[in-house]
């Protein structure tokens, strides 16, 4: 992941990214407007409320963090036809950082991260950012053998608790039968942290046709999971890198993610 500088937030502009963060987007808009400077930082705010209420006319932008937003990015520009846009941009952003004094190492992985960009533009979809599809498992490991591993690895956890769920699901999802595992996410889900736990009982409840199930944990994942890597997010950017999720990714279902209150642990 790639951050741009780093930038001292101001109290005011940091209570405004909560306000947005609360879905009070309206309000935040009219406080934002107001802040001086920080024109990138704003941009970014702007890009992701543009990415979830689907205004594919507005301002889109390339921010924090860097491979959430253009994932972001050429998925809208695939949505809207605006593929020779977003090249342009891609190709302009790669000139202005080899301008740059920057090391090989991130350099080399603007490079990469562009040119997977533009390829995936071109429609090719053997790509390696992408994320592999879970699996449906029908027959898998048994409850006692990750009651078993439960024990060794974590034995102050018990199967029958939350902590339990959330360290045993990571392995679950993976190996064990997919609707028991998803039956047992089910019964701790409110009390689970783990935002790969979430996202992916919402990717296997949608492998499995559950659309209403597979909503019902995105939005467990936004509202109790989710919370920003940097002040600057707003929204959960993280849900554009796995595209088997997109199906359910409705504009109805997109604003009720952005109008959430959200990042509140």
């Amino acid at each position: 992941m790639n951050k741009m500088e780093i930038v001292k937030i101001p109290k005011k502009f940091r209570d405004i990214l909560d306000i947005l963060r609360s879905g009070q987007i309206e309000n935040g808009l009219e406080q934002l407007e107001k802040i001086k400077d920080f024109e990138p930082q704003k941009a970014i705010v702007l890009a992701e409320i543009n990415y979830f209420s689907e205004n594919y006319d507005e301002q889109w932008y390339a921010g924090n963090i860097l491979f959430e937003h253009f994932v972001a990015y050429t998925n809208t520009a695939l949505i809207s036809n605006n593929i020779s846009r977003a090249e342009n941009f891609y190709k302009q952003y790669l000139t202005e950082k080899e301008k740059l004094s920057l090391p090989d190492h991130r350099l080399n992985t603007y490079r990469y991260q562009i040119q997977q960009q533009l390829a995936k533009l071109k429609g090719d979809k053997n790509l390696k950012i992408n994320v592999e599809p879970l699996k449906v498992i029908r027959e898998g490991k048994s409850t006692d053998y990750f009651i078993e591993l439960l024990k060794e690895n974590r034995p102050k956890l018990t199967y029958e608790s939350a902590k339990g769920a959330e360290y045993l699901l990571h392995f679950m999802f993976e190996r064990a039968n997919t609707d028991e595992s998803l039956a047992y996410y089910e019964k701790y889900e409110n009390g689970i942290i783990s935002e790969h736990i979430h996202i992916g009982a919402t990717r296997l409840f949608l492998a499995k046709n559950q659309i209403e199930k597979a909503k019902n944990a995105l939005m467990t994942y936004v509202t109790k999971s989710w919370y920003p890597v940097e002040y600057i997010q707003i929204t959960p950017m993280r849900i554009w890198e796995y595209e088997d999720l997109y199906p359910i990714l409705t504009k109805d279902l997109k604003k009720g993610i952005l109008l959430a209150n959200k990042a509140k642990r």
